[in-house]
């Protein structure tokens, strides 16, 4: 189960300064960050590009490392990979170049899911950006096309009552009222993979409760928002991201 992390340092990195860190998580989630994975270069090289070093890791049910380590996330789709990508987040800041008061975070579709998840448990972070994440396992189920991962993960169906408890329990909207970290949510208007509603019902939460929240839908957009997805919106979704950060620390 050993994690496997890699850093990007900010392209005018100078020895003795501090820079903002983005941690950045993959989807899936049960994809891995490697070179062939070229949808992420763009916004890495980006963000180093504008001063912020770059975290990324392979937690506990990413592909590639075997059987025993796919399914490390079973009926665990929060706690435990929270807590590999927050290792390689804080073996990182160990190295004395991060700025521990300008900690960032993002990712989408299940790292969107972990994000949210993240910063419902923990307020280290100045800002946090989620795309077409998922935020609530039971209406998931009904909704996105990839429903299959209920199931598949979590033994059964929100009917079920020792189901739905755990779909509950690693649900991100449970622990909403814990959410204080300004945060920006985006979703494709034509999302089916995970369903737009996700998105929506995280917002409506977080204005009820007067948090700092900010939520963009991209017309027409589908799941690819961000990697295949129509060049202008992958464009204003990096810009929005970084502008947000900017603000935020």
């Amino acid at each position: 189960m050993t994690v496997e992390y890699w850093i990007m340092k900010p392209s005018n990195y100078k020895q003795g300064e501090k820079y903002p860190l983005l941690l950045e998580i993959h989807g899936g989630p049960s994809a891995m960050w490697g070179p062939g994975e070229e949808s992420m270069w763009h916004e890495y090289q980006y963000f180093c590009s504008k001063g912020y070093g770059v975290v990324y890791s392979n937690p506990r049910g990413s592909g590639g490392y075997g059987l025993d380590f796919l399914r490390g996330n079973i009926n665990d789709w929060g706690k435990g990979p929270a807590s590999d990508v927050l290792t390689a987040l804080d073996k990182t800041v160990e190295e004395g170049w991060a700025d521990k008061s300008k900690l960032l975070i993002t990712g989408g579709s299940y790292a969107g899911y972990l994000t949210a998840w993240i910063i419902s448990h923990d307020n280290r972070f100045k800002a946090a950006c989620a795309q077409r994440g998922v935020y609530d396992l039971n209406t998931f189920f009904g909704e996105g096309n990839a429903w299959r991962l209920v199931p598949n993960y979590f033994g059964g169906y929100p009917w079920e009552p020792k189901v739905k408890e755990i779909l509950t329990r690693e649900s991100p909207i449970s622990y909403v009222q814990n959410i204080t970290t300004p945060f920006i949510i985006f979703h494709g208007g034509n999302d089916r993979r995970t369903g737009f509603i996700q998105a929506e019902m995280m917002f409506r939460s977080l204005k009820v409760l007067d948090r700092p929240v900010e939520f963009v839908v991209h017309p027409g957009a589908t799941h690819e928002i961000t990697r295949n997805g129509d060049n202008r919106q992958r464009i204003d979704q990096m810009l929005r991201t970084y502008e947000f950060f900017e603000r935020s620390i």
